[in-house]
Order: structure tokens, then C-alpha cells, then sequence
């Protein structure tokens, strides 16, 4: 017989039991956030502690690495023409108006108006760059070692605009092949047109360095333009003759206006016939608006390269593309250079600056006519320290922090920089220039 009870508490739980289970389930949810949004607000910070370390040591370890790659691609002066640090050149026209063996004027003293600046510290235009960082100039080799060619033929003396010149030129001709010696020629000179990279009608010329090989002197040359070529190997031209020997060679125009630029206190006229350094390539470095950016060629600081973006929010912006720069990498705050000079002197580090010595710009002198260079001529430069700062993507915005400012580094301290909640790491770099020290 079954027995049913009918007192209605046996039914369910009552209000207060349901009570107690949700104050305890509440307080067990609480104690899981208690240690779930600590430990979410630690890796979030973790991250960008991260992220702002691999930026500083990124960009530190490239630009290190570039600066290691210049070449002053000279084997002949001692201290060596310089080259392979950019910090003036000469706007001047190499023609038959100049009496041989004048000199382009010294920079930064000589006219102003037609001395060009390429290298900079503590930038204080903020269309030329992010403001109080460093940009740098160099010249570096695209290959293990830069390909010589020598001039054949009657060397025309002063180059003109649209005069022809024949360079000596073989890479290919061991297995007879016209197209591909010319090819390569071209591949050395020029930027090819990415739309049709086989005519090279359509390229860009880069900037050459074309040298005395007995006095170390240099130009910058630049290709306007070049001839068939259709037999570089195969049909010898008679008009390339090099000791009276008949060679292999390539025939091509030259572009030489008032807008050249040229090494201060360079020669403007080459009268031995010269070599033609291929395989090598003008840089700079710049700091834009947190991205590291780089340029093949050279800077132009007073037109086209005026184009760095203003800042209207502490916020990095998304990159924006301009004619000839290449974006390295993102969140790079500040950029800086020290030189270290042959006795020992750092210009621009901590507590110093580059003074006297026609060095009033902050950055090394650059002048060729003095036998004897003086203390801060860019000659005397032998390794450069790089100082990066970087920071986070994003300020910490999970657990709280102490606000910071942009760090000091080197000459530059930012104490007009407002606080905030930005992660930084920095990072220094030592880059000896390698043929400044071991003669190669």
C-alpha cells in the first residue's frame, strides 16, 4: 500500500536554500575573477612589454646591419673620400664651362643655397621627419663585391648632358651572350619598371659612383640613357678601345644639370680615365611618424621629401605610402645617431654635440680639400652607435600604470613629451664601418 505525504515543504527547496546556493555560486564566481582578470591584465601587459622589445632590437639589428654594409667603395685615399656616410653634397653642374681640376665648395661654409644637407640630427621639421629624431645617409654595395668598369674609349673630360660614354664591361660574354651581358649591365644601373622589367627604356637610373682610380676622387654619374647594345660581345665596337686593345663594352648616355649633386670639394673634372663603380646604392634612414622608414636614392630635404604626414592623435596613424620610401617597421618613436670619430670622440652622445670645426648641424663635416681633415670631417668617422626607442601599439589600458614619457637618447631628450601609459624598450647598436678600419 502506498502512502503519499501531503505536506507541501517535501515538494522543492525552499527560498532559503535557493538563497544560500546563489550567494555561494556568486561568491565562487567572484573569487574566479579575482584571479581570472589579473591574469588576463598581466598578459595583455606582457604583450606589449614583448611587443615594444622585439620592435627597439628589430630596427637596432637592421640599421646596425645597413651600416655595417656601407662602403666608401674607394681603395685609394687615406683617410678615404668618403662615401659610405652622406652628410653634404654639392648642387653644381659638371661641364664644359669649368676649368679642370677646380673643386666643387665646401659644405657646410661654402654656398649655402647649393650645399644640400642628406644627413640630420634632432630634426626639427615635422614634415622632414618625426621631430628630434636623426636621419641618416649612406652608401652601401648591392652585391659581395662592387663590379669595377672601366672607362674605354676617349674619355670626353668634362661630361656633358647627352655626351656618350663606352664602359668595358664582359660578365657575360664567357658564353657569348649579347643579351645577357647587356641584362646585367642594366641590372647594375638601373631600377627596373616593375610593369615591364625587360625594357630598359622604362627604368630608373640610379646614382653611380664614378671614381679617379689613381687619386681616389669621385663623382656621382647618372645613366640618362643607352645605345643598342645588341652586340656587346660578339661585335666588338672600335670605339672601345682600352691601351689599344679592341674589348667588350657597353655604350650609354649621361644626364649631368645644374640639380647634380656631387661631393664637396670633389673634383669637377675627371680627366684619367675613370672606373664606374656598379653595384652600389644610396640609402636614408628616417623615423615618420612611428614608422621606420627607408629611401632608395637620396634625400631631398628642402622638396620631395617634405612629406611626412602631421600627427593629430598620440596614436600611431596606419602607414601612409610616399613616392620612394619603404616602411621597416612600425612603432619606432625615436631614432639616433652618435658618430665615433678616429680619436676616440663621440659626437651627439650623451652631454655632447658636434661643434666647431665647420660642424654646426649637428652631424660631421664633409670637406675634401684639406690635405689634412679636421676633427669632425665625416673622413674621420669610423662606427656610428644606433639608439632606438620603442614603444607598445597600444598604452596599458587593463590593471593600471604608472604613466612615463618618451626616454632620453643620446643628445635628444624629449622634455616637452607628454606622459602616458605607452610601454618603451631601448635599444644601442654599435656598427664599425668596416672599410674604415681594415682597409678593404
Amino acid at each position: 500500500m502506498w502512502h503519499s505525504s501531503s505536506n507541501p515543504r517535501a515538494a522543492g527547496f525552499t527560498l532559503m536554500e535557493v538563497l544560500v546556493v546563489l550567494a555561494c555560486l556568486g561568491m565562487i564566481l567572484w573569487m574566479t575573477g579575482q584571479l581570472l582578470f589579473p591574469m588576463r591584465a598581466a598578459a595583455e601587459r606582457q604583450r606589449l612589454q614583448v611587443e615594444a622589445r622585439q620592435t627597439a632590437r628589430g630596427a637596432a639589428d637592421y640599421v646596425a646591419y645597413t651600416i655595417r654594409g656601407a662602403t666608401d667603395l674607394n681603395e685609394v685615399a687615406q683617410p678615404r673620400n668618403p662615401a659610405a656616410i652622406l652628410t653634404y653634397l654639392w648642387k653644381g653642374i659638371n661641364d664644359g664651362d669649368v676649368n679642370p681640376g677646380t673643386r666643387f665648395p665646401a659644405c657646410p661654409t661654402g654656398d649655402p643655397a647649393n650645399c644640400v644637407q642628406l644627413s640630420f640630427n634632432n630634426v626639427t621639421d615635422a614634415a622632414l621627419a618625426t621631430p628630434g629624431t636623426d636621419i641618416i645617409s649612406l652608401t652601401a654595395a648591392q652585391v659581395a663585391e662592387p663590379i669595377t668598369a672601366r672607362a674605354a674609349g676617349a674619355w670626353p673630360g668634362p661630361i656633358t648632358s647627352g655626351s656618350t660614354q663606352y664602359w668595358a664591361f664582359n660578365f657575360s660574354c664567357s658564353t657569348s651572350d649579347d643579351a645577357s651581358n647587356f641584362a646585367q649591365f642594366r641590372k647594375y644601373t638601373q631600377i627596373a619598371d616593375p610593369a615591364d622589367p625587360t625594357d630598359p627604356s622604362k627604368g630608373t637610373p640610379l646614382p653611380l659612383i664614378l671614381k679617379d682610380p689613381s687619386l681616389g676622387t669621385w663623382l656621382i654619374y647618372q645613366i640618362a640613357g643607352y645605345g643598342s647594345n645588341s652586340a656587346t660581345c660578339t661585335s666588338s665596337n672600335p670605339l672601345c678601345v682600352i691601351e689599344g686593345t679592341v674589348v667588350p663594352c657597353i655604350d650609354v648616355s649621361t644626364t649631368l644639370g645644374a640639380e647634380a649633386l656631387n661631393p664637396p670639394g670633389g673634383l669637377k673634372v675627371i680627366t684619367n680615365p675613370p672606373d664606374l663603380v656598379l653595384g652600389s646604392r644610396f640609402m636614408t634612414l628616417r623615423v615618420c611618424n612611428g614608422w621606420l622608414e627607408q629611401k632608395e636614392g637620396f634625400l631631398d630635404p628642402t622638396g620631395g621629401d617634405l612629406n611626412c604626414p602631421v600627427m593629430t592623435t598620440p596614436e600611431f596613424p596606419d602607414y601612409v605610402t610616399k613616392a620612394g620610401w619603404s616602411p621597416l617597421l612600425a612603432n619606432v618613436e625615436d631614432f639616433q645617431i652618435a658618430y665615433i670619430f678616429r680619436n676616440d670622440d663621440i659626437g651627439n652622445g650623451p652631454g655632447g654635440t658636434l661643434t666647431g670645426d665647420d660642424c654646426t648641424q649637428g652631424v660631421p663635416s664633409f670637406d675634401l680639400a684639406p690635405s689634412t681633415p679636421t676633427r669632425w670631417d665625416a673622413r674621420n668617422v669610423i662606427g656610428i652607435r644606433v639608439t632606438i626607442t620603442a614603444r607598445s601599439s597600444t598604452p596599458v589600458r587593463l590593471g593600471g600604470k604608472m604613466e612615463l614619457r618618451q626616454p632620453a637618447a643620446e643628445d635628444h631628450d624629449p622634455t616637452a613629451a607628454p606622459n602616458d601609459t605607452y610601454y618603451r624598450y631601448q635599444v644601442s647598436a654599435l656598427a664599425m664601418l668596416r672599410n674604415r678600419l681594415s682597409g678593404i
